[in-house]
């Protein structure tokens, strides 16, 4: 009979079998990425799980295992129980009863995440107007909302003009200390 992978549980053991509890036991999966999933999920330091380990069905939610068939015949639904317990696809160990309480949660299942059917609103505060920045173009400006910065010498000059007449733009302060626009 196989041992239980787990540490602190004795399933599969002589000395604790017992005719009255049979014990299931499952294969870890072969599969890389579930198996590493089972891997975090064991609390064990000093063996790595593999796919050749056992785990007892102790350390299963009651959901994740199924433990008969069901079968429709003539419209009836027959339920036959199984000699061999099988987990489903998405299993994966989180019970540990013989380990300190904080190892085996109960994670809960989660919804589905709500859908909008809206785009999300943006969450940037709006001013009192929209106010834009000008935009240089062959030393013409143009009031747009971006600023074009092909020409740098014309966008100092409007950027300084701004500064000396204290006019202000959404967002930032401006001001002007010898050659440079301090934005």
């Amino acid at each position: 009979m196989p041992r239980s992978f787990m540490s602190a549980c004795k399933s599969g053991y002589d000395s604790v079998q017992s005719a009255s509890e049979k014990r299931h036991f499952f294969k870890p999966p072969r599969d890389a990425e579930r198996l590493a999933l089972w891997q975090r999920a064991v609390p064990r330091l000093d063996r790595k799980l593999s796919s050749i380990s056992s785990v007892c069905d102790l350390h299963f939610r009651d959901e994740d295992i199924s433990k008969v068939f069901v079968h429709n015949i003539w419209g009836e639904v027959v339920a036959i129980p199984r000699d061999k317990w099988a987990l489903k696809d998405d299993a994966v160990p989180r019970l540990f009863p013989n380990c300190p309480s904080y190892l085996s949660k109960r994670t809960r299942k989660r919804k589905a995440p709500f859908r909008r059917l809206s785009p999300a609103k943006s969450k940037r505060r709006k001013g009192k107007g929209e106010q834009s920045i000008p935009e240089v173009r062959d030393g013409n400006v143009e009031t747009e909302n971006s600023v074009s910065t092909d020409n740098t010498e014309p966008l100092f000059d409007v950027l300084t003009s701004l500064a000396k007449e204290k006019q202000k733009i959404d967002g930032w302060s401006i001001g002007v200390a010898q050659q440079t626009a301090l934005l």
